[in-house]
């Protein structure tokens, strides 16, 4: 598997068309019609929707070597591992030899060993998403996440895949 070989070699992987061009078009609509004094919504259903989506679990689950993981929904979630999906046409990568990520691209990258900061580049470019290893067994943390998803508006639908992403049910 060569994105797998890729992340073992370099720290990052790229797997191309990761998201629908509907999911990240969506998502880039909604973000840039947000009223300026509106507080972001990290538990709105277009985030889910693509927190939800296979290719992307899928992607996270065999960089990561588990099925069982949380997305990564609020503050103190500690993780080395990151990513981005490119909401763009194209977007230059500045990793060792430019890489172009092209929309609907899922960027993944070890922050210990891969020095970028996707936040430096153009806004709009990125949306952030990032999944680590469930700790069911932090009962700290998970009262967190839950807490952090009962405040939230709106009522947002969650498949089965999406309530053990959130650790509201266990893997």
């Amino acid at each position: 598997m060569y994105e797998i070989e890729c992340w073992k070699q370099n720290g990052f992987v790229i797997f191309p068309r990761a998201v629908t061009h509907f999911y990240a078009l969506r998502y880039l609509l909604w973000m840039k019609e947000l009223p300026v004094d509106q507080p972001y919504n990290i538990h709105h259903q277009y985030l889910w929707d693509i927190r939800m989506h296979e290719p992307v679990y899928q992607a996270f689950s065999d960089v990561l070597g588990t099925n069982a993981l949380w997305a990564h929904v609020c503050p103190g979630e500690p993780t080395p591992v990151k990513g981005a999906i490119c909401l763009q046409h194209t977007v230059p990568i500045p990793v060792d030899k430019w890489c172009i990520a092209h929309i609907g691209d899922l960027f993944i990258y070890n922050t210990e060993v891969c020095s970028i900061d996707l936040d430096t580049l153009p806004d709009y470019s990125w949306l952030p998403i990032t999944y680590f290893p469930a700790a069911p067994d932090n009962p700290h943390l998970l009262k967190e996440r839950l807490r952090s998803w009962d405040a939230s508006p709106g009522h947002t639908y969650l498949s089965t895949r999406g309530c053990k992403l959130l650790g509201s049910e266990r893997w």
